[in-house]
């Protein structure tokens, strides 16, 4: 294994944070374009691409998701 060189003098706090900031607003920029919103075709509501729509429940045109079904809450028993 390779021995490392030390650094000469120690690095301020700021300085390292500063460098890492570099860093987190460099991938901040690039990741912020990834969540594409798209149309609905069915009820033209805002919905994330490639997932079922969370209005009406439909995804490439067919329903998938029941929106007139009554989900049961369920609830917590304490013992």
């Amino acid at each position: 294994m390779a021995k490392r060189s030390t650094p000469k003098k120690q690095q301020a706090n700021s300085q390292s944070s500063r460098r890492y900031k570099a860093f987190q607003n460099k991938a901040r920029k690039r990741l912020l374009n990834t969540t594409s919103l798209s149309k609905c075709p069915k009820c033209k509501e805002d919905k994330l691409a490639h997932t079922a729509c969370p209005t009406c429940g439909t995804y490439k045109g067919r329903s998938v998701i029941d929106k007139d079904k009554e989900v049961e809450k369920i609830t917590k028993v304490k013992a």
